[in-house]
Order: structure tokens, then sequence, then C-alpha cells
């Protein structure tokens, strides 16, 4: 009777078992927040002034097991971070800065990613394959969102925006920045993700992963996103790819990127009042 019964315990603990294993997070929503540091590539110190260290901004990832959106979510009721900023010479500046929302569907089975980008009110389809990353993974572990995670880094390499800043009315032709284009620069990436939601997906289109990214840092801190909620109930019928803008791939649209940008430095950048914001870029 009593190796009846504890045959019969050793059961029910290898059914609860493979219960909790197969109930793994394999669909669902998490939403992020993205935090950029705006001072980080700002020397001018009266120019910091006028700005608010940090920018947040709100994503969320939608996924199945096979096919995942990541989407800018735009909180209408936000206050602006930029508005009624601070300015010097009498007056206040108010800065409309907006940065490019995202949507980026991710196919696993076929490989594939669909971009739909809009900038500057031109709108963008970049389709092209997976991009693979050489991940480095780490037992280090830290919570996020009540999700164990495990560490990953990667190298990325990506253009370097080059930031003008001419302070002052019509006639102030000064610049905190020099006028020769930066190198693209390589950095390291340094990914958190949970293996409790083993799906390969995560913002921004990186994937590759046991597990799905709670967390990215770019640049040691300057650009950081993490999540902050998990969720099983998500949108299903909104999980489709993208279709709007001028469709081309990763590379052609780097090239349209560059352009305009050197549009702007030639139109005299972006103005906020009295003052400009150039941006430019270097390959």
């Amino acid at each position: 009777m009593k190796k009846t019964q504890l045959v019969l315990g050793l059961f029910v603990a290898l059914t609860s078992l493979t219960t909790v294993a197969n109930a793994q997070m394999k669909e669902g929503k998490i939403s992020y927040e993205r935090k950029i540091n705006m001072h980080r590539n700002l020397p001018d110190p009266q120019m910091k002034s006028m700005v608010p260290e940090f920018r947040t901004d709100k994503f969320e990832l939608i996924f199945n097991e096979n096919v995942s959106l990541f989407r800018s979510v735009v909180d209408e009721e936000a206050p602006d971070p930029f508005a009624n900023a601070g300015g010097g010479g009498g007056g206040s500046m108010r800065f409309n800065f907006r940065m490019p929302s995202a949507n980026t569907y991710t196919d696993l089975a076929k490989q594939m990613q669909y971009e739909g980008r809009e900038f500057f009110e031109k709108e963008f389809l970049i389709v092209d394959s997976l991009k693979q990353y050489k991940w480095k993974l780490s037992e280090e572990t830290k919570t996020i969102a009540k999700q164990l995670c495990k560490k990953a880094t990667t190298m990325v390499t990506a253009p370097q925006m080059r930031m003008r800043v001419s302070i002052g009315g019509p006639g102030n032709n000064s610049d905190t920045t020099a006028n020769t284009p930066r190198a693209p620069k390589e950095t390291e990436l340094v990914v958190w993700y949970a293996e409790g939601i083993p799906v390969s997906f995560g913002p921004e289109g990186y994937s590759g992963l046991p597990g799905v990214i709670m967390e990215i840092d770019q640049d040691n801190g300057s650009n950081v996103m993490t999540a902050v909620e998990v969720s099983t109930k998500y949108p299903k019928k909104e999980l489709v790819a993208p279709s709007k803008g001028e469709k081309m791939n990763r590379a052609q649209f780097q090239e349209n990127m560059m352009k305009l940008m050197q549009d702007m430095q030639r139109g005299g950048g972006i103005r906020m009042g009295g003052s400009a914001i150039r941006i430019g870029g270097g390959n």
C-alpha cells in the first residue's frame, strides 16, 4: 500500500513538473519603456540647460510562436518633455522633436522582417531577410518585470548621427560641433532575455536568442529599453505585417536616410523659435 502511494506521489509530481514546463508563455504582449540620454551628445552647456536629460518613449511587442510585431505606443495625454523648455535671449523655446516611429514585423518561418518607418512625414516599408547576430551568452542573471533573465552581448555597427546646434537668432552662425562627418561606430549591445518566454523575438528587430529579449542597452546606457509589463493577453487581429510606404531593403533605406539628413543640413535643419538644430550623419 505504501509502495503504491509512493509511486502515485511520484507520478503526480512528475505530471505537475511537465504541466509547468508546457505552460511556458509562448504568446502575449510585453510593454517596454525606452530612455534616451539627450545630454550625452550635446557638448554645449547652454543647450543642455534647454532640454531634459532623458527622453522616455513607450513600445510594445505582441507575439506568438511564429511571428511578432514590435511597435511604438503613442500616449496622447502624456506631457511633451520638450515643450516650454527654458531658453536664453529673453524668450523661451518650444521643442517639437519626435523620434521616428517603429513598426517591425518578424516572421521566423520565412526568416523575413517587414518594417514600417515614418520619418519627417515620409513613409517607408523595409523588407529584408532576418538579420543574424553573433550572440555571446552569459550565466549572469537579473529579474526584469518578474521574469528571470540571462545576459547576452553582441557587437553592432551603426551610422553615427552628428548634431549641429546653432544658438541665437538670425545672423548667429556659431555651431557647437565640427563639420567633419563621423565614421560608423561599433559598440557592444547588451541584452537580457527570459528563457521562461521561449520565443526568439525582441524589440527593434533583434532576435536569435533562446528567450524573448526583455532589455536592450545600447552604447553603455545612452539608449536603454526595458520591459515593464508582461501579459498573456494581446490583440491577435493586429499581429500583421505593415504594408504602407515606399518599399525598399535596409541598404536602400539607409541611403534614403542619408539623403534626408543632407537635405536638412542644406535647408538649415530643424528650427525652434530663434534657434536651430541641424542633424547630420556619417557613413
